[in-house]
């Protein structure tokens, strides 16, 4: 864009320039009067001064009626500072005259506002050449209970006497030389007429420059006298000033000049006529300088009609997320409708398009003349602006790289603003990185060597504006979101920016950034530099520790915490549930039937049905008022070792209670290290969120948050349900070592473990200690087993109602349970015999788990005896049962122990977790030896010597090593050596019939059952071992009975009464007679049952017994009856009686028996309890009749 004859056309450096750049003019500025706000005196503060500026500066536009009627809107621009030297440049661009003048003072004395007075009168004569008019605004003294008056004075030689500020303001005189009009004010007064007199003043300008205006128009253009700028006015000395061209120069630069107090005086449309044709003119006569000039007034009075909105944008103080997530400023686009609306409504207006065009070709021009860099550089600035509000972003962007090119010789300080200048504009079009790049330039001239006064504070508010161009985010969350950029370059720059802060002396602000370097950049840096860094963080922070927390600077922008995730490094984070019987389980409600179940394979559109639940969702619950774990799987990145302290859990949701942690990790290279962290919830019924865990490593608090950290879900939820009770269990058994046969075992809190003698029992007292805080309100006491239920009640036994009794538990009290164990098992060998005393062999070997004390004297050898095998007949008499039965040599093998395993399930519960329904589970693991004590290896049964009674006879091995005593009846006794065997008669009461007559057809297994159960009742079968004083009882259920025994056992359904020679015969009485007496024997038969007994017959049958297994039949010739030993009843009612008598005659001495029977033929009676296959019912024992 510059030209190469800018050096030809321009004169030497020493001719007069202007030296102060005003960077912030728009093109609007060329319609504005230019008045000076100056702070004078030092009684006045600055706060209040920027107040009053800011109020009198929103006064920009002024609607003023001229001389003809018309209404013309005059601009109005205020600076705080004014160069002479730019009032030089008046006559080129009539918009750099200072006009007006509006000084602020405070005085307190006469000797103050005579100060005042005269500082502002120098001010005037320093601006004389441009300045209209002029304004003091004089803050003085209150009088003692004057009220606030609104009310200014003024005179134009400052006469205050009669106004209404008399009443308020203390009266003091201005000078005689003081020729301003002063206004005089209360400072704490709301001044309210303050605008009034601004607009007046703004009049007052108006009409001067309005006059002066009219003055030169009036002027004929052939005797105008040349208009220069300042370093023009060597080049025109000596020149033939009524030349044609110089003619024409006058003429055109008039124009010019008139076309800007056109513009100044609110014409808009005379101003476009005058600057077109000074273009016109100058074009001619090549007057580049004054051309470009003229150029720039046309475009400066278009955008004014096509763009009357355009302004400056009012600075705002950004936070940290508008700085980082705002984009650039949006440009209002006025559409083609309304600009084409604008252009037509004033001619000559430029277009849109034609007016960078036109500002190009005035920059152009503006560049061939060495002096006019800063007329060049404020016009690119300006073309700039017009293009941003065009939304020509690549326009602007040219323009502004035109600022680039252009060397001036500038101070630091309007370096630095140029470079801010560009920055803005670049950010306003979308050129963050260019900005970004202006902005590091500036922040570098701040604290340069050249600058005479580093200012460390704007050096750094810079560098933090430049991050966004450097694609960096003051917050790292968004780092980790959007990486891109530069790493090298990043680096770089927060390196600087943690210097600059340190010089600032924020020292929080140095360690911030410096752990927000080692947090987003960490992949970025080598190990050497990644250790660098944390050394130099250490050091930072030592000044002041870094916390996670947002710091909020002084204007207001917030930088965002900053936390080391990389630093210990996480490799897992996991929940831990609580032990099994810690574990809350739910209350199972009964299902309550709510009707059919109904189904379809529509789904109704619900995907969430279908899916699984969130990984984040744990599924276990955590306790109120409980620990809780959490296990880290940490390493360390750094080749020192590094001391992580005050490591607790970050939770949400639920209160919680994080206990620290400290642990000190191995430097890289070393396995990582398993850190648990405790805490406890103290709020129930909730979701607890764990978010992550927080770190103090490196002399920095950090917040390492989950979702910040690759690999983890967002947060972790668990349930957290209310308090419940904790019980402790202890039982006065000694613990078992081992579990063998069940898997569930993890509830189980301790164990006890007992070995007991089959038939022996023994008592469990379980204690149960309420060691929480909460009342125990619901105990329930179950057990788990592998057995049959009938067997498990049988063996394991305790009282519930005892148990409930004790409830509730209150916190520190205990319960006890009495649990009753009984060691159940077979006595009845299986190989046994149940018709004869064989040997029964039996054999199996002893095995038992190694950690039970066993009670088993375990021979290699087995026992191998010979018995005598015969035992039953029956036809056996009275002696046969007359004493106990000793067995010596009975052939025995031990028998095994075997193992029974069980679990005493508690599960209880109460206070607000019973209410929420919820409990707790826990075990008490049993294990019970049981060892074989004595075995029935045979049996039998024999009548008795009543009818009511039979024998039941048992071959009893004692499998122990020790003497057993024996009790079979409650008086009898009877002692067994170890593993030997012996034989006993057990009276046993016959089954009755009432047991048996069920009212339907008994199969022979159910008769055999319930013959068989009445056995096992009766028969008390107690041992003691007399070694260890041990007892048990010894059970025959399950034992089996031939038809034969089943005869015996049964009582029969007929009663007998037996009478001879009208003496009724008694059980076991012997009958005695003389041989030849005849005896009378009469048989009373009763039914006792319910039914009809059909087709009895009664028969009697004497023979003698010679008690070494011979039995004579043969009575012939030894006895004579009379009367029918036989009689046949066809119908025996129930409780009905038959009778049958007969004579009997003995001829010889001797020992006689009577046999009297009744039998029944096949199918004879449908009587249940009875077999149809036909029966025989005797009267015993039978009689016996001594014959001398």
């Amino acid at each position: 864009m510059r030209s190469s004859v800018s050096y030809i056309l321009s004169s030497s450096t020493s001719e007069p320039n202007m030296s102060h750049p005003d960077y912030e003019q728009y093109s609007h500025d060329h319609a504005a009067l230019l008045v000076l706000i100056r702070h004078i005196g030092s009684q006045l503060k600055p706060k209040t001064f920027v107040k009053f500026y800011d109020r009198i500066s929103k006064l920009t536009s002024v609607r003023i009626t001229d001389s003809t009627g018309n209404v013309r809107t005059i601009l109005v621009r205020y600076v705080k500072e004014h160069p002479v030297e730019n009032n030089d440049w008046g006559d080129f661009q009539t918009h750099r005259r200072l006009l007006g003048l509006i000084s602020l003072g405070k005085y307190d004395s006469q000797q103050e506002l005579n100060e005042i007075c005269r500082v502002h009168e120098s001010l005037k004569v320093k601006y004389t050449s441009t300045l209209f008019d002029s304004r003091c605004i004089l803050f003085g003294p209150t009088k003692e209970g004057g009220s606030s008056s609104d009310t200014s004075t003024s005179s134009p030689n400052s006469d205050s006497s009669g106004s209404p500020a008399e009443q308020t303001i203390e009266k003091f005189t201005t000078p005689s030389n003081f020729k301003t009009r002063g206004l005089f004010y209360d400072e704490a007064a709301p001044c309210s007429d303050l605008e009034t007199q601004i607009v007046e003043f703004i009049n007052s300008l108006f009409w001067v420059l309005e006059s002066k205006r009219l003055e030169r128009s009036r002027e004929k253009l052939e005797r105008v006298s040349l208009l220069l700028a300042p370093f023009e006015k060597k080049d025109f000395v000596g020149l033939d000033m009524e030349s044609r061209n110089n003619k024409k120069k006058c003429t055109g630069r008039m124009t010019k000049h008139l076309g800007d107090l056109c513009l100044q005086a609110g014409l808009l449309a005379e101003s476009l006529t005058y600057y077109g044709n000074a273009a016109d003119t100058l074009k001619t006569v090549n007057d580049w300088l004054w051309l470009g000039a003229a150029y720039e007034g046309l475009c400066a009075a278009s955008a004014l009609v096509l763009y009357p909105e355009m302004q400056r944008s009012v600075p705002l103080q950004r936070n940290a997320s508008l700085q980082e997530g705002s984009s650039p400023k949006k440009t209002v686009v006025v559409s083609s409708i309304d600009v084409g609306a604008r252009k037509a409504s004033i001619p000559n207006t430029l277009a849109p398009e034609d007016i960078s065009k036109r500002y190009r070709e005035a920059i152009i021009h503006y560049s061939k003349y060495q002096n006019a860099g800063i007329v060049e550089t404020e016009a690119s600035f300006k073309a700039a602006r017009i293009a941003v509000e065009q939304n020509h972003s690549l326009q602007a962007a040219s323009f502004l790289q035109n600022v680039v090119y252009i060397n001036l010789t500038l101070s630091e300080q309007e370096k630095i603003q140029r470079f801010e200048t560009l920055a803005e504009l670049y950010t306003q079009i979308g050129f963050t990185r260019k900005a970004a790049f202006c902005q590091r330039l500036a922040a570098t001239r701040y604290v340069s060597p050249q600058n005479p006064a580093p200012n460390w504070n704007r050096c750094y508010n810079l560098m933090l504006q430049s991050l966004p161009g450097h694609r960096l985010s003051l917050d790292p969350a968004e780092m980790r979101e959007v990486e891109q950029g530069w790493p090298v370059l990043q680096i770089q720059l927060l390196q600087e920016l943690v210097v600059a802060a340190k010089r600032m002396g924020h020292s929080a602000l140095a360690t911030r950034h410096m752990t927000f370097l080692l947090q987003t950049m960490w992949s970025h840096l080598t190990p050497t530099e990644q250790k660098e860094l944390c050394i130099q963080l250490q050091a930072l922070s030592s000044q002041c520790e870094g916390s996670p927390v947002p710091l909020v600077l002084d204007n207001g922008i917030v930088i965002p915490p900053a936390n080391l995730t990389n630093i210990p490094l996480c490799h897992s984070y996991v929940l831990r549930n609580l032990q099994p019987h810690l574990q809350p389980r739910k209350i199972q409600a009964v299902k309550q039937d709510t009707g059919p179940f109904l189904f379809t394979p529509i789904h109704f559109g619900s995907l969430d049905r279908r899916s699984t639940g969130s990984q984040s969702k744990m599924g276990f619950l955590w306790v109120e008022n409980e620990p809780c774990e959490v296990t880290l799987k940490l390493s360390n990145p750094l080749p020192f070792e590094l001391k992580v302290s005050d490591m607790r859990l970050l939770t949400s949701g639920v209160v919680f209670e994080s206990l620290p942690e400290t642990v000190v990790l191995s430097p890289s290279g070393s396995p990582p290290s398993v850190i648990t962290l405790h805490g406890t919830p103290r709020e129930s019924e909730g979701q607890l969120q764990l978010q992550g865990y927080s770190t103090h490593t490196l002399g920095v608090k950090s917040n390492c948050r989950l979702r910040h950290m690759a690999g983890f879900p967002p947060h972790y939820e668990v349930e957290i349900v209310p308090s419940l009770p904790l019980l402790d269990v202890k039982t006065s058994l000694p613990q078992s070592s081992t579990f063998s046969s069940f898997h569930d075992y993890e509830n189980v809190v301790t164990s006890a473990s007992v070995s007991l003698h089959h038939g022996e029992s023994a008592e469990c007292t379980v204690t149960i200690t309420n060691i929480g805080h909460v009342d125990v309100e619901m105990l329930e006491i179950t057990m788990q087993t592998v057995l049959e239920p009938g067997l498990q009640e049988q063996m394991f036994t305790w009282s519930k109602e005892n148990l409930l009794s004790q409830l509730p538990l209150k916190p520190g009290c205990a319960a006890s349970l009495t649990l009753y164990l009984y060691a159940a098992g077979s006595f009845l060998v299986p190989g046994g015999t149940a018709n004869e005393f064989s040997s029964g062999v039996f054999s199996s070997s002893i095995s038992g788990p190694g950690s039970l004390p066993s009670r088993l004297n375990s021979p290699s050898s087995s026992f191998h005896r010979n018995v005598n095998s015969s035992f039953r007949s029956s036809n056996s008499g009275h002696s046969s049962m007359s004493a106990t039965l000793q067995l010596p040599q009975l052939p025995i093998n031990q028998q095994a122990a075997a193992v029974v395993e069980g679990q005493l399930q508690i599960r209880y519960s109460g206070g607000p977790g019973l209410q929420a329904a919820y409990c707790r589970c826990c075990s008490v693991f049993l294990t019970m030896e049981t060892v074989p004590s004595l075995h029935v290896t045979n049996w039998d049964v024999l009548p008795a010597e009543t009818n009511t009674q039979f024998y039941l006879v048992l071959d009893v091995a004692n499998l122990t090593s020790q003497e057993m005593e024996l009790q079979y009846t409650p008086s009898k006794t009877m002692l067994i050596e170890g593993h030997e065997s012996c034989r006993v008669p057990v009276p046993v009461k016959r089954c009755p019939l009432s047991k048996l007559d069920t009212g339907e057809n008994l199969a022979s297994g159910d008769l055999d059952r319930i013959c068989s159960e009445h056995i096992a009742n009766l028969v008390d079968l107690r041992w003691h071992l007399l070694g260890t004083d041990t007892r048990g009882k010894a059970s025959l259920k399950g034992i089996t009975l031939t038809n034969d025994m089943l005869d015996e056992v049964r009582m029969s359904p007929l009663l007998w009464e037996v009478v001879i020679n009208e003496d009724a015969v008694r059980p076991q009485e012997e009958v005695t007679c003389e041989a030849g007496d005849c005896l009378e024997l009469k048989i009373l038969v009763t039914n006792s049952l319910d039914k009809v007994l059909n087709h009895l017959s009664l028969s009697v049958q004497f023979y003698q017994d010679y008690e070494n297994g011979t039995v004579n039949y043969r009575m012939e010739t030894r006895l004579a009856t009379t009367g029918t030993t036989k009689k046949i009843m066809e119908e025996l009612e129930p409780q009905g009686r038959a009778q049958h008598e007969c004579n009997v005659i003995f001829f010889t001495p001797g020992q006689y028996k009577i046999d009297i029977q009744c039998s029944s033929p096949d199918n004879a009676t449908t009587v249940p309890c009875l077999p149809s296959n036909g029966h025989v019912w005797r009267f015993t024992p039978p009689v016996n009749v001594l014959v001398n």
